[in-house]
């Protein structure tokens, strides 16, 4: 759940509203501090997005920080009848499509001229594949932002089917190479059966809420499976190994008939799911998806039907079928709102969810007071200056999501997505970083206000709040409260920490006892503990070395101002270890 927004366009994309307003639950909850879909950590957005052509009803007037009607009565009324125009044109669309589908494969019989072009085949698979891989790569932002499986499945499918269409382009007989492979020719089928394992996997996934945390845990090699899979079929084709050796045609021998029946029963069952799970708010994006899951298990099933008829119409027509399901779900896309594309297809516990994780509140104390005796010039460098340090030895170097910046302050959490078992000791670590360079950027700034940090870890509720224009993911509970709390009582460059988090930090960590703090808000009294270091004995892996790479960056940064013998600075960078697991 990065802060990192999803900017980037679409192909043909311009900006739009949300395909329906959130739910009138969401729009009511109170606004804690909380994750922004949109760059300045948590700054309300002033770009009013249009509207989309998905609408289901028409739109309400939308509250303050999501995107307002300022049109006359007749205007509005006008908009009115665009919206269910385009919303009955579309929902047409998607249910004709199908049906002329299947029907069209049956009357092959009667119609089935041949027709070669090789060079048409090589550019239009390859550039539907270069589509599919565009939604892929958006799909896989937004799953990785926010945490969610089940659209981090979809990327995955998606993936798939794009390299395996740039395969079967690739093999295209006559452009790049001379050899008819049968690998080549039956590279579509087999990517859509590997794709349709994810897709009924996203389909299905909220069945199973711990396969969910687990898919998002593992996503690397998710991602990995994939391009070995699909390096895998290439050196499989390119030596012609069995079962390949001998197939003489793309429809030939039982491989091809297997392959279509697996991949058309996943995804049929995968389009009755997401029916099922989207009957009640099946808005232009969920369809879409149901439709382009049909569309392809009618691929499968027409490029087991027609057989050895390479180049006829009917072969051309099953190809056909791909190219419209991946058209169908880029066109629904692009009338999603840019910056949260897939936020329909999200997982309800992706929208709502209790998680355990560490929040990291640092503050600059006596800022007001520099700033009045301060040019504003001055006081603004010196925040550029101080974020600047911070938000990537914060994200960078130990992994942690940058909530927002409140004035001179700075919220962290780690773990938010449910992938970091260590996330309290990430926090410290970050913590006791952040004070350690804050001390560098003093030496060479002796005016300049210190540092406050506080640290707690425990269970807090992260929830999505906000509607077209702003979503945020805030992080609402006792836990941020308490961490807020105990940055205010932290000493001038020190760090507080809660029991909790002391508790899960390694052996050998350095910290006095802070028993009973009263802290304002609370009726109970608060133990912490005054860190004062926390081992390092992770020095053999990527996570660390990433950290001393932003350590050593910044120390450059530093190093005209720094003095000689600070510890734990360094201008060389650690070599890279040779036997790495990544954090």
């Amino acid at each position: 759940m990065s802060n990192t927004a999803d900017t980037a366009a679409l192909p043909g994309d311009r900006a739009q509203g949300a395909d329906r307003p959130p739910a009138a639950a969401d729009q009511a909850a109170p606004w804690p501090a909380g994750r922004a879909s949109r760059p300045g950590h948590g700054q309300p957005s002033h770009r009013q997005p249009g509207r989309a052509a998905g609408d289901d009803h028409v739109r309400r007037l939308e509250p303050a920080g999501a995107a307002g009607i300022t049109a006359s009565p007749a205007g509005r009324a006008s908009l009115a009848r665009l919206s269910r125009a385009a919303l009955i044109g579309a929902w047409t669309v998607a249910l004709a499509l199908p049906v002329i589908g299947l029907v069209s494969l049956f009357l092959r019989a009667r119609l089935d001229p041949e027709w070669t072009s090789s060079r048409l085949h090589f550019v239009l698979f390859l550039a539907v594949g270069g589509g599919a891989f565009i939604l892929a790569y958006f799909a896989g932002r937004a799953a990785e932002r926010r945490g969610d499986a089940r659209v981090f499945l979809l990327s995955l499918a998606f993936r798939a089917t794009a390299g395996f269409l740039a395969i079967h382009a690739i093999g295209t007989p006559g452009v790049l190479l001379n050899n008819d492979l049968p690998g080549f020719r039956v590279a579509i089928p087999v990517g859509l059966l590997v794709a349709a394992l994810f897709a009924g996997a996203s389909a299905f996934i909220d069945l199973r809420p711990g396969f969910a945390a687990c898919v998002v845990r593992h996503r690397a090699g998710l991602r990995a499976v994939v391009l070995v899979t699909m390096a895998a079929w290439v050196i499989w084709t390119l030596l012609e190994l069995p079962p390949l050796a001998g197939t003489s045609a793309e429809g030939a021998g039982m491989l091809l008939q297997t392959v279509a029946a697996l991949g058309a029963v996943a995804y049929g069952a995968s389009a009755a799911r997401y029916l099922v799970v989207y009957r009640r708010r099946m808005t232009l994006l969920p369809s879409s998806v149901v439709t382009c899951f049909i569309l392809l298990a009618e691929a499968l099933f027409g490029s087991a039907l027609v057989g050895e008829r390479t180049w006829h119409a009917s072969w051309w027509e099953w190809h056909g079928l791909i190219v419209t399901a991946y058209a169908v779900i880029l066109y629904a896309a692009r009338w999603q709102w840019a910056e949260e594309r897939f936020h329909r297809l999200y997982l309800t516990a992706t929208r709502q969810r209790m998680q355990d994780l560490s929040v990291l509140f640092a503050d600059l104390a006596s800022f007001t007071t520099f700033a009045e005796q301060s040019a504003p010039a001055e006081a603004a460098s010196m925040l550029s200056t101080y974020y600047g340090m911070a938000a990537p030895l914060i994200s960078q170097g130990f992994g942690g999501e940058v909530e927002k910046f409140i004035g001179d302050a700075i919220m962290a959490t780690f773990n938010s997505r449910g992938d970091q078992p260590d996330h309290a000791i990430r926090a410290a670590r970050a913590a006791m970083e952040l004070q350690r360079q804050m001390g560098l950027l003093a030496t060479g700034h002796p005016g300049w206000p210190k540092l406050r940090v506080g640290v707690n870890t425990g269970q807090a509720l992260v929830r999505q709040l906000g509607g077209p224009g702003y979503v945020a993911y805030a992080v609402v509970g006792d836990t941020i409260n308490t961490a807020s709390r105990l940055q205010a009582q932290a000493p001038l460059g020190g760090v507080l920490i809660g029991a909790e988090t002391y508790r899960r930090l390694p052996p050998h960590t350095r910290a006095e006892a802070r028993p009973r703090l009263t802290v304002k808000g609370k009726q109970t009294p608060v133990d912490a503990y005054l860190l004062r270091s926390v081992p390092d004995d992770r020095q053999n892996d990527l996570g660390w070395h990433r950290a001393a790479v932003i350590r050593s960056q910044l120390a450059l940064h530093h190093r005209s101002p720094k003095p000689e013998g600070i510890p734990g600075q360094s201008t060389v960078l650690p070599p890279v270890p040779q036997d790495q697991d990544s954090i």
